[in-house]
Formats: structure tokens, sequence, C-alpha cells
């Protein structure tokens, strides 16, 4: 078990300003980072609010980068919230509160960029974990189920960024699988990662061997992954949202992402079975 992240003043600092939030209101910010509470523990203070704060925070491993990343997107989610006050003395007192959080991740070695916490800690250690997404047709089926879920629950943000969490935890398995090799955190987002694992099947629109039509089918991949990047950046769970995204628009998210992990599936089997022959030719 390596050292905490996050130091344990700056924990209780946050855990302060999430406990003053109401029940519905800290279970959708922990949401942000896709985090469920442990309810089976029973932390040693008083009320229901600070219970559940404990509660999720027992499930966080602060050693573990994955887990600290995904806890930098809920305290972004708490300082968006924070930030958006309607009221003047709120704001004015929230500002206050604003700027105690930033100060102490600063002295944690934090930096606060376009609403995002990043930091050299992290980029330095953060080496993809084991994920995440099996490559089967039935993995990629019931992560569109669960965030299809989500959507018939009203939770477009939820589903957009279960969307973008199924495609990059795929790529990075497949990528991992051909490689031999983790793919590093530190290499990119998904069209980075796309990148990557389209060159590792052939199935680059510069690859000279394939047809036009191909070659633009292809191409449109990419922009697709471009535009989910764009839209989980903006109107997902992930970070602090820009606005909040129709259930259609959730539901092109869901299947672009279906349709991008089936393909690259079946490239990547049709890749293994070519290999085969070769070696018993």
């Amino acid at each position: 078990m390596g050292a905490n992240l996050i130091s344990a003043g700056t924990r209780t600092e946050f855990r302060d300003v999430l406990s003053s939030h109401v029940l519905r209101e800290i279970r959708d910010i922990f949401t942000a980072g896709e985090f469920e509470p442990n309810l089976q523990y029973r932390p040693d203070v008083t009320g229901e609010r600070r219970t559940l704060v404990e509660q999720y925070f027992a499930n966080i491993d602060l050693a573990n980068p994955q887990h600290v990343k995904r806890l930098l997107t809920v305290f972004e989610e708490l300082i968006f919230r924070l930030g958006n006050a309607s009221e003047w003395e709120s704001a004015q007192h929230n500002q206050q509160t604003i700027n105690t959080l930033l100060g102490r991740m600063q002295r944690d070695g934090f930096k606060f960029e376009d609403e995002r916490f990043t930091s050299p800690k992290l980029t330095r250690i953060a080496v993809s974990t084991p994920l995440l997404i099996a490559l089967t047709e039935e993995s990629i089926s019931e992560h569109v189920e669960k965030a299809n879920a989500k959507i018939e629950v009203g939770d477009a943000a939820g589903a957009i960024a279960s969307a973008y969490t199924l495609v990059e935890g795929f790529l990075k398995e497949i990528y991992g699988t051909v490689k031999g090799i983790p793919f590093k955190d530190t290499e990119g987002d998904i069209r980075t990662l796309y990148g990557a694992v389209a060159e590792c099947l052939n199935l680059s629109p510069k690859e000279q061997s394939l047809e036009t039509y191909l070659k633009a089918i292809l191409q449109g991949s990419i922009s697709q992954i471009g535009g989910l990047y764009e839209l989980a950046n903006r109107a997902s769970d992930r970070h602090a949202r820009k606005y909040n995204p129709a259930p259609h628009h959730a539901k092109l998210a869901v299947n672009v992402a279906f349709t991008l992990c089936e393909f690259v599936l079946s490239s990547y089997h049709y890749q293994q079975q070519k290999q085969l022959k070769k070696a018993t030719a």
C-alpha cells in the first residue's frame, strides 16, 4: 500500500463541506466519480449526512491513482456547485470556502485549471490498472444496458459518463492485450487511445491497403470518438457540467460507444484469426 495522495487535512476540509449538503446532493456529487457508498460501514460520527460521506470515503483507496483521479472529479463537481450559488450571501460565503479548498489542494501539489484538478505526481505514477472491461460481446452489452438504465431514470449525464468509461476501459484492455503492456494514463484520453488501438489493428484510415469507402468509415469513427470525448467533458458526470444533456443525446453517446466497441472487438478477433492462420500455414 502506497502513501495517500491527498493529505488528511485536505480530506477533512472536503468532508466538512460535503457534509453541509443534503443527502441527495451528496449522492449526486459522488456520482460524478462513479463511487458507491459502503453501507455496511458504521463510522464513529453523528448525523446522516456525515455518515453517508464517510461511507463513500470508505470505498476510496487514497493510495490508488485511479481512485484519486475519480475523487478529483467529485471535488470538481463540489466546487462547481459552490461557485454557482444563486443568492449573493451564499455566493460570497461559498467563494471563501472554494478559496480554502483550492488552497488546501495546492499545498498537496494539485493545480486547478479550466475547472479541473491536475498534478504531476499523478502522471508520474498513474498506470492503467487491470480493467475494467472484459473483451466479450456480453460484457459490452452489460455495460450498455446499465447506461440505458440510467437514461430510463432521467440520469442522462450519468449515462454519458458510463458510455465514455466503457469506451475508455475497452480500448485500454484491447491495447494491453495486443501490445502486452498496459496503456499509460499519461499517454492521453480516448482519442489518443483509439488512435493507438487503430494502429495495432490496422484500422487507421491512412492504411494503404484499405478501400476508399472503408477509409471514410474509419475516419468517421475517429470523429465519433472526438465527439464522445467532448460531450463527456461538457455534459456528463465525469467533470463539472457545462450544460444538462437531453436524453436523446445520452442515447446517441451510448449507441456510439456500443458500435465502436463491437467494431473494435470484431477487428481484434479478425486479427487474431489472421495471425493464427499464418502461424499454422
